[in-house]
């Protein structure tokens, strides 16, 4: 294996953990939103069957 693979395999190995740390950032980022409007919802509902 000469210089130019090991370099072309290193930068797409980088390549991939990028992408990877990205997508989970984006999933996490997702959850949270799912998450806050859940609560959100929940608050609603409950302010519109128990409120005043």
């Amino acid at each position: 294996m000469d210089d130019e693979e090991k370099i072309a395999r290193g930068v797409a190995r980088g390549i991939a953990r990028r992408e990877a740390a990205r997508a989970d950032a984006q999933a996490r980022q997702l959850l949270g939103c799912l998450l806050l409007f859940a609560i959100f919802g929940v608050g609603f509902i409950l302010l519109v069957t128990y409120g005043s």
